[in-house]
């Protein structure tokens, strides 16, 4: 098969490490092509290490003029059995470029939709029935594109992001290389936060939380591997609040799976979510884990057995899960009540490959799983 995928950007985000797994698996048997709407990130270098061609259109700016045309020269050229695009403008763009072209299409979302405003929940609206399949990466994002955005039933498929367990998993070498490193003892506890500097992930509200832990005990220390805008902002509150070493912007990693295990508790304070990567990632590596109410977060982080949940923006409620985490016998509570959650997460990638012959033979058929009542 010819498989095109197209996606908004290359960088270093959740939507874009699920692509470049999911290529992986995808170019050892198809000949593949991925467009990136943006110019090209370092998500880029790894889908053409894979042996995929990676092109841009260097869309750029909020109105993307001649981007659809652009998209359909790709298309008509690289004769695609099956087109999957990702995030709202690569999925919507992709959609208007397809239109009439009786090419099988399959949309992911990888964000949450309902946070869009309306003139983007419109724009789906118009353009949903146009997907031959849409992938729900997680519960809330089926259940919103059923019950608010009026999807067919019947082209909705429920398949939750997953983390490979070849690639994260507990590796304590690793995490005595990792801390021996950077400097960490048996006495330092360390959080990490995997994600974007960007206010949707609210990397103030942990960085204020994590002032108070850190005040009331020394040796606590946070991690916050990700690169964005607002870090100019969290550098400035560093710098103010003198913690400077306690707090180390790592910026943009590789090998996440190294960073996880170096960490005694994975942080995420997104202000939305659909199903993110990172959490699942932190699962597997069997970090007991504090998460925001948003998105699918709370289903695998139950309260009190593997982590803790609270409302985004919460900072004193955030401030009182991380101190009772700076104890090695609660932490080591949790971890044993993840063990089994954990191993619910699966890897999507293998899932899509079937996924894709099925359409490919026109034998899909969509069941119940997308059950909006649960």
């Amino acid at each position: 098969m010819k498989i095109l995928y197209v996606i908004t950007s290359t960088q270093m985000g959740g939507a874009e490490k699920a692509l470049a797994a999911l290529v992986v698996q995808t170019v050892q048997e198809n000949q593949v092509k991925v467009v990136s709407l943006k110019p090209l990130g370092p998500v880029a270098l790894e889908l053409k290490k894979s042996g995929a061609e990676v092109v841009s259109l260097n869309m750029k700016g909020i109105i993307p003029f001649g981007i659809v045309k652009k998209l359909q020269a790709e298309i008509l050229s690289f004769q695609p059995d099956i087109v999957h695009s990702m995030l709202f403008r690569g999925i919507e763009l992709t959609r208007l470029a397809c239109a009439g072209k009786g090419l099988k299409l399959i949309s992911t979302l990888h964000f949450d939709l309902s946070k869009k405003n309306f003139i983007f929940r419109f724009i789906d609206k118009l353009l949903k029935d146009l997907d031959t399949l849409t992938v729900a990466e997680s519960f809330s994002t089926a259940r919103y594109l059923v019950e608010t955005q009026h999807y067919r039933k019947d082209k909705v498929f429920l398949l939750p992001n997953g983390a490979d367990k070849t690639v994260f998993f507990r590796d304590d070498a690793l995490r005595n290389k990792m801390r021996k490193q950077f400097g960490f003892t048996a006495d330092n506890t360390v959080f990490i936060s995997v994600a974007r500097l960007a206010p949707v992930k609210d990397p103030v509200t942990l960085l204020q939380a994590f002032r108070n832990v850190w005040r009331g005990n020394s040796a606590a220390r946070l991690v916050y591997v990700g690169e964005g805008g607002e870090r100019p902002k969290l550098e400035n509150f560093i710098r103010q609040s003198g913690m400077e070493e306690a707090v180390l912007l790592a910026g943009e990693q590789r090998d996440i799976n190294a960073w996880l295990n170096m960490a005694d508790v994975f942080v995420l304070t997104s202000v939305e979510e659909s199903l993110p990567i990172a959490l699942l990632e932190a699962l597997r590596v069997g970090l007991p884990c504090v998460v925001t109410n948003v998105g699918d977060m709370s289903l695998w982080v139950e309260h009190g057995k593997n982590g803790f949940v609270c409302k985004p923006g919460d900072i004193l409620l955030l401030s009182c899960f991380l101190t009772e985490l700076l104890s090695r016998e609660k932490r080591e509570e949790l971890q044993r009540g993840g063990v089994n959650i954990s191993q619910r997460i699966g890897d999507t990638s293998p899932q899509y490959q079937h996924l894709y012959q099925q359409i490919y033979l026109n034998s899909f058929h969509v069941k119940t799983n997308c059950d909006t009542k649960k």
